[in-house]
């Protein structure tokens, strides 16, 4: 029988599947071992997969949380720039994956765990890559179980929403219809929200679109990143000088708050990507707990 685990918060508009690969061993199947394939062409294919995965996680999660893996994933990760300290390489031996944040869910891991992975441990898929075999889901850890952790996220989302609505009423932020849409949905991360805000109180700020869940994320993971206009205007200052200042003042945020930043075009509109790392924190607006 297939793993499959399903939580429905139709109040708070957010439905959230976490299923085992149909492959997997979630219920004393053989060991990944003896799926194994010497087709050179299906190797490839899974080192290609592991490859992809491996460099979305080294630049998109962050690197101060742990990730677990097993031992290919780790070497794969550590040779994209994540560091070897960060990883927690999941052998045989391993009854479990807590002590992590975020896991490599491999065919592997799969075959070791089977479905308490999606079940127990690691409710949430932010990201994934391949198919079969190959399968590679990038998980969300959670020590209290996966009830626990979605009743949190829901709860998250309520604040989301209440946070996205409060912003869309702020005049100094305007915003594409497609950013007015994911902010009154809930679908904004936190941090983008509390940076928004903040800016907005000193600078005017033009929103272009909100991105960033992870290819194959499951519903309802918050985008983190954000495009804002430079070609605005605003008295007293040059584009150069509003540039300036919106950097200085990112730069200039506590490590929580501190985004990754990049100027560049979109089209022909030069524009600043504001991007948070994952994965996104749970119950950093007000009442976001208080609602579980």
């Amino acid at each position: 029988m297939l793993g499959l685990f399903v939580v429905v918060f139709a109040a708070g508009g957010i439905t959230i599947a976490v299923a085992n690969d149909p492959s997997a061993a979630a219920h004393g199947d053989p060991p990944a071992s003896q799926h194994a394939t010497k087709d050179p062409a299906e190797l490839a294919a899974a080192q290609a997969t592991r490859n992809q995965a491996a460099a979305w996680i080294a630049a998109q999660v962050s690197h101060g949380v742990v990730v677990g893996c097993d031992p290919a994933m780790c070497a794969a990760l550590q040779q994209h720039g994540f560091p070897a300290a960060n990883l927690d390489p999941l052998g045989a031996s391993a009854a479990d994956p807590l002590g992590t944040s975020v896991i490599a869910d491999t065919a592997a891991l799969r075959s070791q765990f089977g479905g308490r992975l999606a079940t127990v441990y690691a409710p949430e898929v932010i990201a994934s890559f391949g198919s079969g075999q190959s399968l590679i889901q990038v998980r969300v850890t959670y020590p209290g179980g996966a009830v626990a952790y979605l009743a949190e996220l829901h709860a998250d989302l309520v604040s989301r929403q209440t946070g996205g609505r409060d912003l869309l009423q702020n005049a100094r932020v305007q915003f594409s219809q497609a950013a007015r849409a994911d902010l009154a949905a809930g679908q904004v991360d936190v941090r983008l929200l509390m940076t928004l805000a903040a800016l907005a109180h000193r600078l005017p700020v033009v929103v272009r679109q909100f991105a960033d869940a992870g290819p194959g994320a499951a519903a309802g993971t918050p985008l983190r990143s954000v495009e804002i206009a430079l070609d605005i205007k605003v008295r007293h200052y040059s584009r150069a000088s509003y540039q300036h200042r919106v950097v200085a003042f990112l730069r200039a945020q506590r490590s929580l708050l501190r985004a990754q930043l990049t100027v560049g075009n979109s089209g022909s509109q030069p524009v600043l990507w504001i991007e948070f790392t994952a994965p996104s924190p749970l119950g950093l607006l007000p009442g976001a707990r208080a609602q579980n």
